[in-house]
């Protein structure tokens, strides 16, 4: 049975964008489609006649042409984030070919977490504890990025292009949160699980770990239709493109990767394992010193990061630096809880500039300490209100509790599908860098692009 008539859409984001931009849009549209021919076997059949759009060249017109921030290179629940006034509207773009009115389409994949989180319900639980939590799995990303980027409640939308003969309808559904509470099982039979949470239908196929959220693209639902002209010869409409002249393109500097995890453990005994330090890093405000720092945190940055890409940084060089100056650690920021984070007047190793995260807020940071081995924000709890409440979703009334002992763990790491924070060189004039958290496995697989697999000596704390 279908659902209509709920999960009604609380801002209308097409109509929200100026004409010149929707006008600009559909003309891309008619452009790719045009060019249907070009990726198109089927010359006859029901699809013959249905223009071609491959998801990425919609993903890429929409973060062109429209105000938003482009998150589609990353493990992210929204494709972009559109600015309409003062709300930040969370955006999923999808595009398929029109069969039916009502259409399955994948919304979300659990590879990683599947083997601990979801095969061990499907072995030995029930098929409605497999939904919820698969369904609760899904929640958790979507507040991830509601966080992330301070999308607004409730107006969060989905933006479709469904392809249908000859034409491209342009249709927005409403990007709800799955209702826990609601949560009806509809079939099972091990493999594939049916259910509906009262607002929308929903499946989840076991063997390949994805989640699917049922759509109606019905014609009560079409926004607009773009009338799509599909040239038989799409080659001569290419012949009519002249290629400009261009000269070598300036190279930027690479994005790096900082681990949020350590590895633990003792090198002696070889019982190394990924974890969370209970008393640094990002769960630096728990060590007892830093008691009343509750939000105090530091993001460790391994000293082959400033032998390979040295002077990233700004043009500094912390290696060379440490062996003329003596580092020498102040106590100021211990007595004094809203101290910003000043650089140790004594020490040479001290880099500050601002860093932009992915809400558009700006704050101040630096690299600082004995081979510029510490990532902060210069007020201690900037970084730590970012990380710990917006990333990973502590309360601020459960932080500035004293009695509150809940930490970051290597689980929780896992379970947001993180392992590390991305920088980008935005702008080295204005000393701007741009930060975001990086999908579980991100930093593994930067370290091996360098080979630098063999971290241990430098991630290892020792607990004998």
């Amino acid at each position: 049975m279908c659902l209509k008539g709920v999960g009604v859409l609380s801002i209308d984001l097409w109509h929200s964008f100026s004409e010149k931009e929707r006008k600009e849009y559909i003309d891309f549209l008619k452009i790719f489609g045009a060019l249907s021919g070009l990726f198109k076997d089927n010359k006859n059949g029901t699809n013959a006649d249905k223009p071609f759009l491959h998801y990425r060249n919609h993903e890429q017109l929409f973060a062109r042409i429209f105000n938003v921030q482009d998150l589609t290179r990353k493990d992210s629940a929204f494709d972009v984030v559109a600015k309409i006034g003062e709300d930040n509207i969370g955006v999923g773009l999808k595009t398929w070919i029109h069969t039916r009115d009502f259409t399955y389409q994948k919304i979300a994949e659990f590879n990683k977490l599947a083997p601990e989180e979801i095969v061990p319900l499907i072995n030995h639980g029930t098929p409605e504890e497999v939904i919820h939590k698969v369904s609760e799995l899904r929640n958790e990303r979507i507040q991830l990025d509601k966080r992330l980027y301070n999308t607004k409640p409730k107006k969060d939308v989905y933006h479709n292009i469904t392809r249908n003969s000859n034409v491209m309808n342009i249709v927005e559904t409403p990007y709800d949160l799955v209702q826990l509470d609601s949560l009806v099982l509809k079939e099972s039979n091990g493999k594939t699980f049916t259910f509906s949470d009262g607002l929308s239908n929903y499946k989840f196929y076991a063997s390949k770990s994805v989640m699917l959220k049922e759509f109606d693209a019905s014609s009560s639902n079409v926004i607009q239709s773009v009338p799509i002209n599909q040239f038989d010869d799409p080659f001569k409409l290419i012949q009519t493109i002249q290629l400009p002249v261009r000269g070598e393109e300036l190279s930027s500097k690479p994005e790096l990767y900082l681990p949020l995890y350590s590895i633990l453990g003792s090198k002696s005994r070889g019982d190394r394992r990924r974890g969370v330090p209970e008393g640094a890093g990002i769960n630096k405000w728990h060590r007892k010193k830093e008691k009343n720092r509750r939000w105090d945190v530091e993001v460790r940055i391994p000293k082959w990061i400033h032998e390979e890409f040295n002077g990233w940084f700004f043009g500094h060089d912390f290696i060379e630096t440490q062996k003329n100056a003596k580092e020498e650690q102040s106590e100021y920021l211990l007595n004094n809880r809203d101290a910003e984070r000043i650089g140790n007047r004594k020490s040479r190793n001290y880099v500050d500039f601002k860093l932009k995260l992915p809400n558009g807020d700006i704050i101040e940071a630096s690299v600082n300490g004995a081979n510029g081995k510490n990532f902060q924000s210069k007020r201690s709890k900037d970084l730590g209100i970012w990380l710990l409440h917006v990333v990973f979703g502590m309360p601020f009334y459960v932080m500035e509790d004293d009695n509150f002992d809940q930490i970051i763990t290597i689980e929780r790491l896992k379970e947001l599908d993180i392992d590390s924070v991305k920088l980008t060189m935005l702008d080295e004039k204005e000393r701007l860098i741009g930060i975001d958290v990086a999908e579980y496995g991100s930093f593994e697989a930067f370290a091996a692009k360098y080979g630098r697999e063999s971290l241990f000596s430098e991630l290892v704390e020792d607990e004998e």
